[in-house]
């Protein structure tokens, strides 16, 4: 247990140096006791950065200890292409989807909450580079953005773009070329940053609720009940809010749950630990019905998901550089 605690920490720390080194000193905390396996690809574009990372559920925290005055003052513009997350600064708080753009800044705390497996694209630039847009950016921080207008799906798939020579290394944007890449970012920066659609209240109280369900999925006792009691507001104002999403709460904290469970049973790092273990870590202490809750999810009973993990080897994404 001591070999497996030391080369987990090994990992921490080598994924928290390097995106200290290519954003701004951060702390990462993981956010289980599984095998910690995490990809970071980043290269300079002339005063921009480009970089791709593929990791596993974590905290990341930009906190006030950690601001210098030394430190790159840096809008980060990320593109989430996979998985579900939380964003917070300024004290606002967005959850992420796949296909989302969101901004924050390295001037002032934020966190990141990575509530499973996630892979994104992350643009870091001066914020000196975005002239009077910077003034844009007092609004928007941590607001997620769907990508799926004409102009933000040209963005995103810029993002997507531009990240996929990563694998030559380092210095794969070096020279006049690369400079004249950071001119074309900092345009498509600003063009996603122009004409954020403003968010209603409304939509941003379902976003609290679905944020703080997420960081509690592992207590048996989050309920419709408890949730709204925790917002000090109705059962019914609470449905009334998530009724645009089409999803109702209930089924949703099970759907999140029942993910989050075939992910572990699935972790060979976690092939030691009882159903009914996996289970309660995600709030669900009578597993009884638990492999046809699984099957009618996902086809498989938890059985079956760990078997086939066990014949067919976890690999990473293809976009993965290292394993930290």
């Amino acid at each position: 247990m001591a070999r497996f605690a030391d080369a987990l920490d090994g990992q921490v720390e080598s994924f928290q140096t390097a995106a200290s080194q290519a954003f701004a000193p951060l702390k990462i905390a993981p956010a289980g006791r599984g095998d910690f396996r995490n990809s970071f690809r980043s290269a300079a574009a002339g005063d921009v950065r480009v970089t791709r990372i593929t990791g596993a559920p974590c905290t990341v925290l930009r906190t006030p200890a950690l601001i210098g005055s030394s430190d790159p003052e840096l809008v980060k513009v990320a593109l989430h292409a996979t998985g579900t997350a939380r964003v917070e600064q300024d004290g606002r708080q967005s959850l992420l989807h796949p296909g989302d753009l969101v901004n924050y800044v390295t001037s002032r705390p934020y966190k990141l909450t990575f509530t499973e497996p996630y892979e994104a694209v992350v643009i870091g630039v001066p914020v000196r580079r975005l002239g009077l847009h910077a003034r844009d950016l007092d609004r928007q921080t941590a607001v997620a953005v769907p990508s799926g207008g004409a102009v933000r799906g040209a963005v995103a798939t810029f993002f997507r773009t531009v990240s996929e020579p990563l694998d030559a290394g380092p210095d794969v944007f070096a020279g006049d070329a690369g400079r004249h890449l950071a001119d074309a970012l900092v345009s498509m920066v600003i063009s996603e940053l122009v004409d954020v659609p403003v968010r209603r209240p409304e939509s941003e109280l379902a976003d609290r609720l679905l944020a703080y369900c997420l960081t509690r999925l592992g207590d048996p006792g989050l309920t419709v009940e408890s949730v709204a009691q925790a917002h000090r507001i109705s059962v019914r104002y609470l449905y009334k809010l998530l009724q645009p999403r089409d999803l109702t709460l209930a089924a949703w904290i099970r759907g999140e749950r029942l993910a989050r469970i075939r992910h572990d049973l699935a972790d060979p790092g976690l092939a030691n630990r009882t159903v009914a273990s996996i289970a309660a870590r995600w709030g669900i202490l009578n597993p009884a019905h638990l492999s046809r809750a699984l099957k009618g999810e996902f086809g498989q009973t938890a059985a079956a998901i760990r078997q086939s993990s066990r014949e067919t080897p976890r690999e990473l994404p293809r976009e993965i550089s290292r394993e930290m």
